[in-house]
């Protein structure tokens, strides 16, 4: 009786709570989250296509379908979309990248690789953002401008960090690791132009053969050799496994 007691109490306490607490809670859903991921996007698309200063709150809550006082409750206004944009675009790839440094466990191409990989990935799952917000560098206010200009420095500078450490370690061959860094980038960065969404190859595989194509051409002539003995080698074993199948099939 003393537990029941006690659950009827926290319902009655719970339905006294006030509403907008009870309304707190339920915006932790996914269908808010769902919505606001809509908003960026559209919003993205209406910066790009009309321009930052054109676009008001009012046009992109109309566009979306939203009541003039709805979008607020998702953003307070239109810098904070376009921080949202940076943050998502710039911030957390540097971050993610500054976590990836700090661990030495793997060659500097390892960590090269899954940068690369990342990278398109990350592109090419968030549509045009990526590509609108670039042509949006313009037109960013002074005040985000600094945070996005960090950003990617920050991600460049890792590149370069990764290729100087690989000539260091003898796995790459000497280049000069900024113009590497610059031409690594630019590779990832194309392929959200061309990508279409349900093709022949997923974002995945794609990553993967950028980081290919990358790393082909900064390993040094004793790595490349080195590699394509491991290839021969698992060539041979499996014409020894087809041919140990063949005679066991007789």
């Amino acid at each position: 009786m003393a537990n029941r007691g006690a659950r009827d109490g926290e319902r009655d306490a719970d339905r006294d709570k006030p509403r907008a607490q009870k309304a707190e809670r339920r915006e932790t859903n996914p269908r808010k989250e769902l919505v606001r991921e809509q908003l960026l996007d559209i919003a993205a698309r209406m910066f790009d296509e009309k321009g930052y200063d054109r676009c008001s709150m009012a046009a992109i809550a109309s566009e979306v379908g939203l009541g003039r006082s709805a979008i607020y409750h998702y953003f307070g206004s239109k810098d904070e979309i376009l921080a949202a944009l940076i943050d998502t675009e710039a911030f957390e790839p540097s971050k993610r990248l500054r976590d990836l440094a700090s661990d030495r466990t793997h060659s500097a191409g390892e960590r090269l690789r899954v940068a690369i990989v990342d990278g398109v990935v990350r592109r090419l799952s968030s549509g045009a953002r990526f590509v609108r917000l670039a042509r949006l560098e313009a037109q960013i206010p002074d005040h985000l401008l600094a945070d996005y200009n960090t950003s990617r420095r920050a991600i460049y500078d890792y590149y370069v960090d990764c290729i100087e450490q690989g000539i260091a370690a003898g796995e790459f061959r000497e280049v000069d690791a900024h113009i590497a860094a610059f031409a690594v980038i630019g590779m990832a960065n194309w392929t959200s132009r061309w990508y279409q969404p349900g093709g022949r190859l997923s974002a995945e595989e794609i990553g993967e053969a950028m980081a290919d194509l990358a790393l082909a051409g900064l390993l040094s002539n004793d790595q490349n050799k080195r590699r394509l003995e491991e290839a021969r080698s698992r060539m041979r074993a499996l014409s020894d496994d087809v041919a140990a199948l063949t005679q066991l099939l007789g």
